[in-house]
């Protein structure tokens, strides 16, 4: 089936950069990654993103751009499209993903979308009732032509407490019609269930957390007229910003937050501050305790797998970093995910 059946929303932050980096050719092929960059307005953004985009590897892959985090809701319309074209100028194949606000300030002038090969629509389920959606999706359509592809990504966002059946019918209708009415060149939905913090996560390995977002879409893709969406995710993090007073004061847990086919295996040691606890040596005990059993993919599934069985060494001194143990648990749910999107789609 062409086109991307993965589109993995990435705080782009350097435990990301590096888990996309360290992708092979064949796992990027399925995903289109969307960046949720970071950074001031007031600077060139262009030549600010340079070195994140090279770090990232993201000269080889297309990729869009996500301009929540640089300006306010309903006024990135036109720096974004600047940036997008910017760095296409620099050899990159950055698209302009564009948010329900500024979708909604800018239905009178849509036209400059047409400059680019791929259009990604990112419409918050919350924020547009379906006729609106829909209607979006056919003013965007008019504007750019048929040459332009227009993909429509529907995103929950944080997925709470909800029950799944729920989840499920709410997201079913846009789906199934966006992908009747014929506007839109794929049709996905995304969203993210890991929870914001591992509070209250019992500290070992029995924990097992449900990918809600992975059911929702098995179970959406099996309606008549939804067989065709793609799926996007939020990888091993929470899609809302965790607000933090005084990074000084946190007191982050060594842990692995493992991806399987419906489910995260996270295994959890103590805060690396705690007095007895190991400090960040916990994680090569975590390590050993991941490589060890029959839930490991194995150390030549994914980078990230490759350096669980580093850690795991007898005698390993090295333990790595907040940063680092992001980068391997992002690598591994990607490439399991992107595989496991090959194998049905």
């Amino acid at each position: 089936m062409a086109g991307p059946k993965y589109y993995p929303i990435l705080k782009w932050k350097k435990g990301e950069q590096d888990a996309v980096r360290y992708l092979d050719g064949a796992d990027l092929a399925v995903m289109l990654p969307i960046l949720e960059v970071i950074g001031r307005p007031d600077v060139d953004l262009r030549a600010a993103l340079g070195p994140q985009l090279e770090r990232g590897h993201a000269d080889q892959y297309p990729f869009g751009i996500d301009g929540r985090n640089l300006w306010p809701a309903g006024l990135a319309f036109k720096p974004l499209l600047k940036l997008c074209a910017g760095l296409q100028k620099d050899g990159y194949l950055a698209y302009p993903v564009i948010n329900v606000p500024d979708l909604i300030a800018n239905l009178g002038n849509l036209t400059p979308l047409k400059d680019f090969e791929i259009i990604i629509l990112r419409l918050r389920l919350q924020l547009l009732p379906l006729p609106s959606a829909l209607q979006v999706v056919k003013d965007v359509r008019k504007a750019v032509g048929r040459k332009v592809q227009v993909h429509v990504i529907y995103d929950f966002g944080p997925i709470g407490d909800a029950p799944e059946p729920a989840l499920r019918g709410f997201v079913e209708p846009f789906v199934r019609d966006t992908l009747a009415g014929g506007d839109a060149t794929y049709v996905a939905m995304s969203g993210g269930s890991f929870p914001m913090t591992l509070t209250g996560i019992p500290v070992g390995a029995q924990n097992k957390l449900r990918r809600k977002e992975w059911h929702v879409w098995q179970d959406l893709r099996a309606q008549p007229g939804c067989s065709d969406v793609r799926f996007g995710d939020f990888t091993v993090t929470n899609p809302e910003p965790l607000e933090i007073e005084d990074p000084t004061a946190m007191n982050p847990s060594a842990a692995i937050r493992y991806a399987l086919d419906g489910e995260w295996w996270l295994i959890r040691g103590k805060g690396v501050k705690t007095a007895g606890a190991g400090g960040f040596s916990q994680y090569n005990t975590l390590c050993k305790l991941l490589v060890t059993s029959p839930l490991y993919a194995g150390a030549a599934f994914s980078y990230g797998d490759g350096r669980y069985s580093f850690y795991a060494q007898p005698g390993q001194t090295q333990t790595g970093n907040l940063t680092t143990w992001r980068r391997d648990a992002a690598n591994h749910h990607l490439v399991q995910t992107a595989r496991r999107l090959d194998q049905l789609i």
